[in-house]
């Protein structure tokens, strides 16, 4: 039996997807990685946190409280049945079956693929945060969250240059660190997807498809939302007292 790159479980529901004061919007959780460092736990974003909650239902939570009506895809490939079991079934599910031979970018590919609206968060799947993290992100067309007070304190994390407040460069051993989500709308959005959607990228970092939309004239605002709580989670050590 031949592998698909997809599998869709919720069908898109256009009419639901942002209404409020929110415009359209898609918000995009990969989870489809194996988590080697927590591989016996199962899926990273399965792994309990406080109050009985997981990694992805606390993301899932926090995005609700923010954008209520907005479309919510999130893109499974390790044990990917344990994931679409966890999730509501309001969450659109795409499955990456090439996932142990490709990297994020092929997951967010076969998002953008099947997103319905024209602005799209991207928020990674390890990370635990509180609203702050997410509120206003749509107001100044793109962005990247970014975290200047030493909540990603790992060396090995990406980091990212910020000239007058715009993000011009993504690269290890930055001081500022990305915090791993992303706002794109506009030209930003149309030069990510065109980037993501070359099959011969699949194997590629999502900071290495930022730095090309920036090199071909893409413009993302340095965002460090005022009262951020965040932390990526790659072991038991990390989880944060803050969340408990």
């Amino acid at each position: 039996m031949s592998k698909s790159n997809s599998r869709f479980i919720v069908p898109a529901k256009s009419s639901d997807a942002g209404k409020a004061e929110h415009k359209n919007i898609s918000i995009i959780i990969p989870v489809a990685g194996m988590g080697s460092r927590m591989k016996r736990y199962g899926p990273k974003c399965l792994f309990p946190t406080s109050k009985g909650s997981t990694i992805l239902s606390k993301i899932i939570k926090n995005i609700r409280k923010v954008y209520p009506y907005c479309e919510i895809i999130a893109t499974v490939g390790f044990d990917a049945d344990k994931v679409i079991d966890s999730v509501p079934k309001n969450i659109r599910i795409v499955e990456n079956q090439l996932y142990d031979t490709t990297n994020m970018v092929e997951s967010i590919r076969l998002a953008l693929n099947n997103a319905v609206n024209d602005d799209v968060i991207i928020v990674n799947g390890d990370l635990i945060f509180n609203v702050f993290a997410l509120q206003n992100l749509t107001k100044h067309g793109s962005c990247v969250v970014v975290d200047s007070q030493n909540r990603f304190n790992k060396k090995d994390e990406v980091g990212v240059t910020v000239i007058d407040n715009m993000a011009v460069n993504f690269a290890y051993g930055l001081p500022i660190k990305w915090a791993q989500i992303i706002y794109l709308t506009g030209k930003e959005l149309v030069k990510f997807h065109e980037f993501c959607n070359d099959r011969e990228k699949n194997k590629m970092h999502t900071f290495e498809i930022l730095n090309m939309v920036i090199e071909s004239g893409g413009v993302f605002l340095a965002d460090e939302p005022k009262g951020m709580q965040i932390k990526e989670i790659d072991s038991l050590k990390d989880l944060p007292r803050w969340d408990k």
